[in-house]
């Protein structure tokens, strides 16, 4: 008022957006896109709402026509429904007029950037389950089932349009540029390639494609292992900070004996003497059992006994997203 300035974004967006610049120094795109994503979530405490319930919504507010689309008033009213069912479950976490307006404002940063006021009842619906809690394949079937038609099968067109509404979220927070870009016709093709270009795909054959991490949607498993890692404690001490347990991701070098790194340290790509940022490393975003410890333990072994040249040349980074399936150029370098 003061200024008689307009501003899109509430007070407590504008804070959250801020913070995320903190992140920009780890250095691996699917992990710093999925870190923010994560903090993202947390924020607008989706990470408290089931799949289940968020689909039960959508039925309940008769939101059945996917390229229909649906008035500001309309999502509030969505949201609000979402938010009041979530504060009875945790009631010091949820304050719902807040919960509703960072949710709203988000929804119109990723879907309506332009503020016309109307986003596509598909695209609410992808933003708000992307970021719902739940199994990682769970979360697959949903998506999928969204935009297949009623045979229960996905033409080129229904899949572009999942994969095109699910990148804007990382567009919106300026992380689209390693995933593809706003081109999501390589992922498109690279999926029904593998299933023999047949005109349609079923659920289990998207499942199969979304197991190699396709470059347009590998934030979505990373933000899981993200999620999962965050309360992870490992009996290992990174050789870098000297933390004790590690807490989040543990990588462990395949190179040394008992040499972990903890993820602040790995993730701003700070080493430890006589330890070379090339050298295979295996990431555990959960405790290691004791077969997981011998198996890394013979790898170990076997690479005493290689050379440099070796490593140059088979560089091993058991930490990144699965190569990406025949698209685009690698996501590192």
């Amino acid at each position: 008022h003061e200024t008689q300035t307009t501003c899109w974004d509430h007070p407590k967006m504008t804070d959250l957006f801020q913070s995320l610049a903190d992140l920009n120094n780890v250095r691996f795109s699917a992990y710093r896109t999925a870190i923010k994503i994560r903090r993202l979530q947390k924020a607008l405490c989706l990470d408290l709402l089931d799949l289940n319930t968020t689909s039960e919504v959508f039925k309940q507010h008769k939101l059945s026509q996917n390229d229909q689309l649906i008035g500001v008033q309309d999502v509030i009213s969505c949201l609000t429904t979402i938010y009041s069912g979530l504060e009875e479950k945790h009631k010091d976490m949820v304050n719902v007029p807040l919960c509703v307006d960072m949710c709203l404002n988000w929804l119109l940063n990723v879907y309506d950037s332009g503020r016309t006021g109307k986003i596509r009842v598909q695209s609410l619906k992808i933003g708000l389950m992307s970021l719902s809690k739940g199994l990682l394949e769970e979360k697959y079937r949903y998506l999928f089932k969204e935009v297949a038609g009623p045979t229960e099968m996905c033409d080129q067109r229904q899949l572009g349009l999942l994969l095109h509404d699910a990148i804007q979220i990382p567009r919106q927070l300026g992380e689209v540029a390693a995933f593809g870009g706003s081109n999501i016709e390589p992922s498109v093709r690279s999926c029904f390639q593998q299933n023999h270009n047949k005109p349609e795909i079923t659920v289990k054959q998207f499942i199969d494609w979304m197991r190699l991490e396709p470059q347009s949607m590998v934030w979505l498993p990373v933000l899981h292992r993200v999620a999962a890692a965050e309360t992870a404690k490992h009996q290992a001490k990174c050789n870098i900070c000297k933390e004790c347990p590690i807490v989040g991701f543990r990588y462990r070098s395949l190179k040394h004996f008992n040499y972990d790194v903890c993820q602040s340290c790995f993730f701003s790509g700070r080493t430890a003497k006589g330890h070379k940022l090339h050298y295979p490393m295996v990431e555990y975003c959960i405790p290691t059992t004791s077969g997981e410890d011998v198996r890394d333990f013979t790898k170990v072994l076997k690479n005493k006994f290689r050379s440099k040249k070796y490593f140059a040349k088979h560089p091993r980074l058991g930490y990144l997203p699965v190569q990406t399936v025949l698209e685009g150029d690698n996501l590192e370098t």
